[in-house]
């Protein structure tokens, strides 16, 4: 009785392993189908949008783009990698300002350019983004409802409650000093200059995105302000 027993113990254990050993090859037919599967999808997806001809493309695109920029540097080779330039600020004192040489070919044209950019980057005051709708526009000031907003430069907006903000245009100086090295604050809507808050009229009620910044020029101290506004 007791060997019996054994016996059939044995059996269903045996039967067991069986039935896992069936499932575990089900199971590895039904994975091998699933990977056949996607390497067919990917296959057509390649063939289809032709993205291996598109890489070669942008590769090819950025080797071009390599051989023409240093050709452009060595047109300009014997030119100096820097330059200085004196000018007396608003209030009497020399400035010196230090630039950079930048070569570059021209997309349009094929022409390559040479220009000196300044070395020092301007001291950021505050630089802010909102989103939101101008509510109305009166008496040269921007009354701007705030649903969202980002601080310090950083252009990723986050929900906030929504809250108003009177941008006050009289307090912008938007006519050029030649006596300063910058230029006179900005009043900018997608990349087009504005000269008073009436001109942009046209734009309230519209879901707007808006920079709000000041910065310090490194040389003379002026502090200007850029207030723009983009239509997403």
């Amino acid at each position: 009785m007791r060997r019996q027993v054994l016996l059939d113990l044995n059996q269903a254990g045996n039967n067991l392993l069986v039935e896992i050993n069936e499932t575990f090859m089900k199971s590895r037919k039904i994975i091998n189908i699933i990977l056949v599967a996607c390497i067919a999808v990917g296959i057509v997806f390649i063939i289809k949008f032709d993205v291996f001809g598109k890489i070669e493309n942008r590769i090819n695109e950025e080797k071009i783009r390599n051989e023409t920029l240093n050709e452009a540097e060595e047109a300009f080779a014997d030119e100096p990698e820097f330059i200085t330039e004196k000018f007396t600020d608003k209030n009497g004192n020399e400035i010196v300002i230090e630039y950079k040489k930048r070569v570059f070919t021209d997309g349009e044209t094929g022409e390559e350019i040479l220009m000196y950019e300044d070395t020092a980057e301007p001291i950021r005051i505050y630089d802010n983004f909102y989103k939101g709708i101008i509510k109305k526009i009166e008496d040269n000031k921007i009354y701007f409802l705030v649903d969202k907003e980002s601080k310090n430069g950083d252009t990723f907006c986050e929900n906030v409650k929504d809250y108003q903000i009177i941008f006050d245009i009289d307090t912008f100086e938007l006519e050029f000093d030649p006596r300063s090295h910058y230029f006179c604050d900005s009043l900018i809507y997608n990349y087009e200059l504005f000269y008073s808050a009436d001109e942009l009229k046209f734009l309230v009620g519209k879901y707007l995105r808006v920079q709000n910044s000041m910065f310090e020029d490194r040389y003379s101290g002026d502090r200007y302000k850029d207030l723009i506004f983009y239509s997403r």
